[in-house]
């Protein structure tokens, strides 16, 4: 069985904006660009065959070299503002099949998840590949914000976004504690087959495990306020740091 762990980096991003001349992918948290948590992490857990970076740009593509991935360029097509990740999914397992045989699972680890430590991915992988029947599996969180609470406004007036709760206590009425749970998902990491990909030309297919993270694990940086909560939890060494970045 080999595993590829793929990190995408298309440098698009705009929510986070370039940080001292840099975009976040490249910027510095701690003493170490953004990426190179994830890449090490991965490295780190000995789940993968290869960590390959889907790179953008030359610069991406060395600076993730330098802290132990491969990289290949993706084509301009998948890095277009709002361009899915199956497009440069499905162009990676079908071009480098050939050359490096056909992976039987990968695992996308995004950066902007930088604190999903190499124990999570060993441990995510070995709940993947021993359930039965499992298409893949995709890293989530609980929501802060319940979807039973929120409203959309149609002709000035408001409407529950789940209008199917009980009619005598709807859920926007009802104490957050008492709805059923729901989570959203994080770029934390996802595990798939292949062939889930290549037969269903989706990157999850329809049964998938779900992965819940907790505390800094479960930090995406979306925003700019999620980079500087970021830089203050490794500057307070509240999270685990690569061993090798250590």
């Amino acid at each position: 069985m080999s595993v590829v762990g793929l990190v995408p980096l298309r440098a698009g991003g705009k929510r986070v904006g370039l940080i001292d001349g840099l975009d976040k992918e490249r910027a510095i948290i701690g003493r170490h660009p953004l990426l190179a948590y994830t890449i090490r992490h991965a490295l780190d857990s000995n789940v993968f065959d290869n960590v390959v970076a889907i790179t953008a740009s030359e610069q991406h593509a060395a600076l993730a070299e330098s802290y132990g991935a491969m990289s290949v360029r993706r084509p301009d097509y998948t890095t277009r503002d709002g361009s899915p990740d199956i497009e440069w999914l499905r162009w990676y397992l079908e071009k480098y099949q050939e050359e490096y045989g056909r992976y039987t699972a990968f695992a996308i680890l995004r950066v902007t998840s930088p604190f999903r430590s190499a124990d999570t991915i060993i441990r995510a992988w070995d709940k993947f590949r021993y359930t039965p029947g499992a298409q893949s599996l995709r890293a989530v969180r609980r929501v802060t914000e319940h979807p039973g609470k929120m409203w959309v406004i149609r002709h000035g007036r408001m409407l529950p976004l789940l209008p199917m709760g009980p009619a005598a206590q709807p859920w926007h009425s009802s104490p957050t504690q008492d709805i059923f749970d729901c989570y959203i998902q994080t770029a934390g990491l996802e595990f798939a087959w292949t062939e889930t990909v290549l037969e269903t030309k989706t990157i999850a297919g329809s049964v998938v495990l779900p992965w819940v993270l907790e505390g800094p694990e479960a930090l995406d940086i979306n925003t700019r306020d999620d980079w500087y909560e970021a830089v203050a939890l490794v500057e307070a060494g509240l999270v685990e740091l690569p061993v090798s970045l250590k």
